[in-house]
């Protein structure tokens, strides 16, 4: 940032170098300035298989399983009975948020997630399902709730098979509740139960119709939410360690009293943002010094839909100090932590379109302290 910056810098001091001694402690203060960006949802996140972007520009994610059921006849109990039972093989959707979901701490609710049962049946006679299902994270698991449920049947024999959508969401199940937790795996299981009075022959197949049921799961999580105190947070190595001698280094911590980031933002994001930077000493578990800033972007309002309904404006200062300097070299590891929060600090309900945009402004500061000697 600092050589993108440097090209547009402008002296806030000026010195006569002709009236200097060989000898001579300089202090100016430098603002470089000249870094714009304008960004959109669209523009970081393109619409792909987990990120779909309807019509209306609203995001949602989708999580998709094929052949969760997947059952003939033979699969049932044989015989003349009038309830026989198949079993749905256990199976799981892993979402692949691990290594992401494991640095998230703070609460989060997404307002209206649903589960798409997707199947085509041919059995003539009613099919109950039993689905059984939970999220589970690395510490908890939260069972879905969902009573048995009857799949639409074809009209035998001018219809042979039908598809449909048994819809599963807030309403009859603990969904809600579910995807909140932020589940690493959705694990499902469960049995088919037949309803018949049709025998079946030596084979295992029925008189009437090919008897299939196919079925795949849609997991589908629009980003209607509220975050209240969101926190993710992770340690990298420190990238700003003099990692030589520094014999050869032209400028040490020691040369500079500050050096400061100030940033402006206008805000169409119904999300706030806060950072911590922290330098981090592993040996001796130390956090040696850290550097706050508080709402970086402060959220957009929104209407009573949940979406933004304007821009807000925020300016912050990033402060990096002699002292912070001073500890640089003794860190091995820096710490971030981002926080964040939606408008009204997680009390209103907010909608993500993907046209929303960020319009930001950064400028540099700094005051080296020169001896020339």
């Amino acid at each position: 940032m600092i050589v993108v910056l440097s090209t547009y810098s402008c002296i806030k001091e000026t010195y006569n170098m002709n009236m200097l001694s060989k000898k001579a402690h300089l202090s100016p203060t430098l603002a470089i300035s000249g870094v714009k960006g304008d960004i959109s949802f669209a523009d970081a996140v393109k619409s792909n298989d987990t990120v779909v972007i309807d019509q209306n520009k609203f995001v949602t994610l989708v999580f998709r399983r094929d052949s969760v059921v997947n059952l003939k006849l033979s699969d049932f109990s044989k015989g003349t009975l009038v309830q026989k039972t198949a079993t749905i093989d256990p199976t799981t959707i892993d979402l692949n948020l691990h290594d992401v979901l494991r640095h998230i701490t703070g609460v989060s609710q997404f307002l209206n997630p649903t589960i798409k049962f997707n199947y085509t049946n041919s059995f003539q006679d009613s099919v109950k399902i039993n689905l059984n299902a939970s999220g589970q994270n690395k510490d908890k698991s939260i069972p879905l709730n969902l009573l048995p449920f009857f799949l639409v049947k074809p009209n035998i024999p001018v219809q042979q098979e039908i598809t449909a959508i048994y819809l599963i969401d807030k309403n009859n199940s603990n969904l809600k509740n579910l995807v909140s937790l932020r589940p690493e795996t959705i694990n499902f299981s469960g049995n088919a139960i037949l309803t018949t009075s049709v025998k079946s022959n030596s084979g295992g197949d029925n008189l009437l119709g090919p008897n299939r049921l196919l079925g795949s799961l849609d997991v589908e999580v629009p980003l209607d939410m509220t975050i209240n105190n969101l926190q993710f947070t992770d340690t990298v190595d420190n990238f700003m360690k003099d990692k030589g001698n520094g014999n050869d280094n032209p400028a040490s911590p020691e040369d500079f009293q500050f050096l400061r980031i100030k940033i402006s933002a206008k805000n169409g994001f119904p999300l706030g943002v806060s950072v911590k930077m922290s330098l981090y000493d592993s040996a001796t578990n130390d956090t040696l010094s850290t550097v706050n800033a508080k709402d970086i972007l402060k959220p957009a309002p929104v209407d009573s839909n949940g979406k933004a309904s304007g821009v807000t404006e925020s300016s912050s200062t990033i402060e990096f100090t002699r002292d912070f300097f001073s500890v640089v070299n003794k860190a091995d590891k820096i710490i971030f932590q981002f926080t964040l929060n939606t408008t009204g600090d997680g009390s209103q309900e907010v909608k993500i379109y993907s046209d929303y945009r960020i319009n930001f402004n950064a400028a540099l500061v700094v005051k080296p302290d020169i001896n020339l000697k």
